[in-house]
């Protein structure tokens, strides 16, 4: 049986009956009403020279760089498999021990200069404990360890820095499995 599509109807010119029936008022509550387009604000362009400069301030003691950009990396990470057994008897699923971890790292991580090779580990062989994630790591640092590392520009981002980031990332999937260990031994 063929399915029969319904047409829909081409509009060539304005519907007066429709448009008589859309509310002419504004139905928006008052704290929501829409801001003129053009207003118009009355600037003192003069300010006094001994004037302290207004605005944020940034500390002199912690110097900031002037190009403070940073690049976007995908991470990918999944357990040891010295680990897979543990996980899987945590009474946890182990895709969300794993994401938990890698959150908390992330949170503190900062990417340092020097290139770490990845961790040759053997990885747990269930692809669906993977868990992704991205990070912005400073362009600058990171520039420097491509420049060093991958002149040729063909490496991945995630494989310049997973060295530094994945055994933070499995030593926290071992702090949570020992505190869930130690939780079901009070328990």
């Amino acid at each position: 049986m063929a399915v029969v599509r319904k047409r829909i109807p081409l509009v060539t010119r304005a519907d007066p009956a429709y448009a008589a029936s859309l509310s002419q008022h504004d139905t928006r509550p008052s704290d929501m009403a829409v801001p003129p387009l053009y207003t118009t604000l009355a600037i003192d362009t003069e300010v006094p020279r001994d004037a302290p400069p207004s605005g944020p301030q940034r500390s002199s003691a912690n110097p900031v760089p002037a190009n403070d950009t940073s690049i976007q990396v995908d991470v990918r990470v999944t357990a040891l498999a010295r680990q897979e057994m543990a996980l899987l008897g945590c009474g946890i699923a182990p895709a969300q021990v794993i994401r938990a971890s890698m959150r908390r790292v992330v949170k503190h991580w900062q990417l340092t200069p020097d290139y770490v090779a990845p961790a040759l580990d053997r990885r747990a062989s269930d692809r669906a404990w993977t868990a992704r994630t991205s990070v912005a790591v400073p362009a600058a640092i990171f520039d420097r360890i491509q420049a060093e590392q991958d002149p040729l520009g063909v490496c991945g981002r995630w494989s310049l820095v997973r060295g530094q980031l994945e055994p933070l990332i499995w030593e926290e999937i071992d702090a949570l499995l020992a505190t869930f260990e130690s939780e079901a031994d009070e328990g």
